[in-house]
């Protein structure tokens, strides 16, 4: 997969990553020969469930899961949930009292493109907890 879509640029201490909250990203120009879409996020305040809306040059649409574990405790383990694959984890995370658990930025399984169809935008679920690192068009 090569990245589509990121939260970059990226210069020191700001986010790395966007906030769903119903963004529509139009993808239309980067995705002619797109055969799959996937998406690298991590969820905050437990683990959050959501869909993506595809939308396709000719009108139609297709839903697609976006549905992630939480950047701590994903399933309130160390697993990862939903189908999603870990992407990156840092031994632990700094907080106030020190080292804190370990944190975890996940993909998402695949979604595969219908034969004939071209994807036009991707529409994220209002979830703002949620975060986007990434989009990725294989």
């Amino acid at each position: 997969m090569r990245p589509l879509w990121s939260a970059q640029p990226w210069s020191e201490g700001s986010p790395d990553n966007a906030v769903a909250a119903g963004k529509r990203l139009e993808l239309a120009d980067r995705a002619e020969n797109a055969e799959q879409l996937l998406f690298v996020v991590s969820a905050t305040h437990g683990d959050q469930r959501g869909s993506a809306t595809v939308t396709f040059t000719d009108g139609t649409t297709a839903a697609t899961d976006l549905s992630f574990g939480d950047w701590t405790l994903p399933g309130g383990g160390k697993d990862p949930v939903f189908d999603n694959t870990v992407v990156a984890r840092t031994d632990h995370r700094n907080e106030s009292g020190g080292r804190g658990p370990a944190a975890y930025v996940f993909a998402t399984a695949p979604f595969s493109v219908r034969d004939g169809k071209r994807i036009k935008s991707v529409t994220l679920p209002d979830n703002a907890n949620l975060h986007v690192f990434a989009v990725g068009l294989g």
